[in-house]
């Protein structure tokens, strides 16, 4: 049997050949035990020492709600087995470092406060102006600009000769086809970029909709949850939270210009989707104002989050519709996990 030291001797030669940083909290965040690689993802301004504070180096409100969530899962019947793990995207104090990050609690787990530990997988590259998912993007601009250019000569100079507008109408064709082929390996770098860099946590609805329940209280939101099913949806947890505190905020202040309370939540699950319904009396909101309101950055956001990415990153969406007679409803809609029916 290995005593003490030789069990942390031999942890710390494990984490010494780890590519991804690895950072051991106690309770109150502060460092405990490091490997290099973590020295080499989060020193470059200020030195890593057991310690240190964690917040001191990266984003202090990811790591607490992943926290906030683990401890959630642990405190529900359906605890999850083995112990639950946390996926998330955290940044630098500075905000030019970009991780994606995983954390789990160390045993024991009936304390009251947990320690905990933390990996960091450095993603900058995806977030920075070389990123190969941009430079697809670029490929579109060159069709898309003859293609426009072309469907303007051809309906503002409907006299021009028939060799001319044939040429104009061969360029639509060959531009639709490049169109077409940039659009294809697009698509494809996406699904690349889904399936390798996945930073989301797969929760089942009945622990997300009881987590989703517990914050939304903290905030006089009243919830109700389907009992039906229990199926698997893949989330940002952190990136949601922020997004339904963000929906809650601006629905009050309309109540509130209406001197109008009444603001409730249902969460419930269809066959491919699971849904968030803010439920308030009075009209529902216009198009325009839910389009508006995709580009507003959220405050506290990595990088200076909007709604829209938020949603993209989970390939979720959201838009307004009549609830009943008196009732309107801002909708919040997310896929369920292609495990779930595993």
């Amino acid at each position: 049997m290995l005593n003490h030291m030789d069990r942390r001797a031999l942890l710390k030669t494990l984490l010494q050949e780890l590519k991804d940083g690895v950072i051991a909290c106690d309770p109150e965040a502060k460092v405990i035990l490091f490997n290099p690689a973590a020295e080499d993802l989060l020193s470059r301004h200020q030195s890593l020492s057991c310690g240190k504070s964690l917040y001191d180096l990266c984003c202090r409100p990811p790591v607490e709600h992943a926290l906030n969530l683990l401890a959630f899962q642990l405190d529900t019947k359906s605890r999850s087995k083995p112990l639950p793990v946390v996926q998330f995207v955290n940044t630098s104090l500075s905000q030019e470092r970009f991780f994606r990050c995983r954390i789990s609690f160390l045993p024991p787990l009936n304390a009251a406060k947990k320690s905990f530990v933390i990996t960091f997988e450095d993603i900058s590259a995806w977030y920075s102006p070389d990123n190969p998912l941009f430079m697809k993007i670029e490929e579109f601009r060159a069709p898309m600009t003859n293609l426009r250019a072309a469907v303007e000569n051809l309906t503002e100079y409907p006299e021009m000769s028939p060799v001319m507008r044939s040429a104009f109408e061969n360029v639509l064709v060959q531009e639709s086809l490049n169109l077409t082929d940039a659009f294809d390996s697009l698509a494809r770098s996406c699904n690349v970029l889904l399936q390798t860099r996945n930073h989301l946590t797969e929760l089942n609805t009945e622990v997300l909709f009881g987590y989703v329940a517990h914050h939304l209280r903290t905030r006089k939101i009243a919830v109700t949850a389907s009992p039906k099913r229990s199926i698997t949806v893949k989330v940002d947890i952190y990136g949601l939270l922020l997004l339904l505190d963000y929906l809650v905020g601006r629905i009050n202040k309309i109540l509130e210009k209406k001197k109008k309370t009444g603001l409730t939540c249902e969460a419930h699950v269809a066959d491919n989707f699971i849904y968030f319904d803010l439920i308030w009396p009075g009209k529902y909101l216009a198009s325009g104002a839910v389009r508006a309101m995709q580009e507003e950055k959220l405050e506290q956001s990595l990088g200076g989050m909007t709604v829209s990415s938020i949603l993209r990153a989970m390939e979720g969406d959201i838009w307004s519709q009549q609830h009943d007679i008196s009732q309107s409803a801002l909708r919040l809609v997310l896929p369920v996990s292609t495990k779930a029916g595993q």
